[in-house]
């Protein structure tokens, strides 16, 4: 009888423990997931010299910095150009201004990152972007490649795919 009792309280321990670890695993989840960085999911297009190089479906991120008077933006996945591999840009420094419910994004240059590297080839100039309630819109120059990015804000559980 005494087995039987210390199992069905090691059991209703182990129960107990369970039920607690479930909520911490909830809370680190959203610790980990930053509350800052907005994913953004459109058409980016590249106006290259061998011709334009539309990408549907490419997605963003936008991740402001601790003052959080700039953001950098990265395009996953990004094609600046039909015969080139596609690779995750970061564009670092952009300057955030807001006018009204309208909030501006500017840039006159910016070294991008690609593969954890500065990109000097790719310099970027001419940036501004605004974004307005869920859409963004931006362009600016890679190089001398023209390029734009057009795009909805996507949900937490979209931007997990």
């Amino acid at each position: 009888m005494k087995k039987i009792l210390f199992a069905m309280a090691a059991l209703a321990a182990v129960m107990v423990s369970c039920d607690k670890q479930e909520p911490e695993t909830e809370k680190q989840e959203e610790i980990t997931v930053s509350n800052d960085t907005v994913f953004y999911k459109g058409t980016l297009l590249a106006n290259a010299s061998s011709g334009d190089c539309e990408t549907p479906d490419t997605k963003i991120s936008i991740n402001p910095s601790e003052k959080a008077d700039s953001v950098s933006i990265t395009i996953f996945k990004a094609k600046l150009a039909n015969r080139m591999p596609a690779m995750d840009i970061t564009i670092p420094n952009i300057t955030v201004a807001k006018n009204g419910n309208v909030t501006l994004l500017s840039s006159e240059t910016s070294i991008p990152l690609a593969m954890g590297n500065p990109f000097p080839n790719y310099t970027v100039t001419e940036f501004e972007g605004e974004i307005l309630n869920d859409e963004i819109t931006f362009s600016l120059k890679f190089g001398s490649t023209p390029t734009s990015f057009s795009g909805q804000k996507e949900s937490l559980k979209q931007s997990q795919q």
